[in-house]
């Protein structure tokens, strides 16, 4: 097994010990609203970091043949309208690690108002309308089931708002962000050859994920079109967004 595809796999693990955890929540929890195999949460798009952005490509790639045309004509019109607002303005160069990992709430909000559903989501089939459930972000995973404590929000749609009292039982917001971010650097270090700085932080989208062969890519062009440093010892970050 290569290091690309060792990496791929405890990236597979951190996502199983996540489920597992949301599933001790769904028992724990009866007033859950994700119980009721709702949804409402996929009517948006999240920021994808690179690991998850290759995970979901290579899973893309199991899907039949006409789900995957079907999906990669909505992730097309989805990501063109994405692409008419702008979404170089969240693209940061030489800022603090703070101010890069802000970016991702920046960049999450702008998803939000400019974006209604998922290219992955099939309302046709109600039973299991994701066609990348296996292989969905980390996001996707812990909406409904996270709590914010520094901002004392759900992480979850509005119906949450009123269930606060849910909270001993949920995890913390973030929970594994630390230990994906890890796999994240090592992953864009083992596809660029280390040629970069590591201070790089990656965003892009569900649309990203179907739209690219992350695995047929030349990583170390992509970067270099982005002016990314060669590899050096400073502190400074990099925010690339790939839509």
């Amino acid at each position: 097994m290569n290091t690309r595809d060792q990496i791929l796999n405890e990236y597979a693990n951190l996502l199983r010990d996540v489920d597992e955890k949301c599933n001790g929540v769904l028992k724990n929890v009866p007033d859950l609203p994700c119980k009721n195999k709702c949804f409402e949460c996929c009517k948006q798009l999240f920021p994808i970091s690179f690991v998850e952005a290759f995970y979901i490509s290579e899973g893309f790639k199991k899907s039949d043949r006409e789900t995957r045309r079907q999906m990669q004509r909505t992730a097309k019109k989805i990501a063109d309208k994405i692409s008419a607002q702008n979404p170089a303005q969240f693209e940061k160069r030489k800022i603090s690690r703070k101010e890069a990992l802000n970016t991702h709430a920046e960049f999450a909000h702008f998803l939000q108002k400019n974006v209604n559903n998922c290219p992955s989501l099939n309302s046709k089939n109600s039973a299991a309308p994701c066609e990348l459930y296996p292989f969905r972000n980390l996001d996707c995973r812990v909406t409904g089931f996270s709590f914010d404590s520094s901002s004392n929000e759900i992480v979850a749609c509005e119906r949450f708002k009123s269930l606060l009292h849910l909270t001993p039982h949920l995890l913390p917001f973030n929970y594994k962000y630390s230990e994906k971010m890890i796999l994240d650097r090592a992953l864009l270090r083992e596809m660029t050859t280390a040629a970069f700085t590591p201070n790089i932080l990656y965003f892009t989208t569900m649309c990203g994920s179907i739209l690219k062969d992350y695995a047929a890519t030349d990583w170390v062009k992509f970067f270099t079109g982005k002016n990314i440093p060669a590899k050096s010892g400073t502190d400074e970050y990099w925010v690339v967004v790939n839509v």
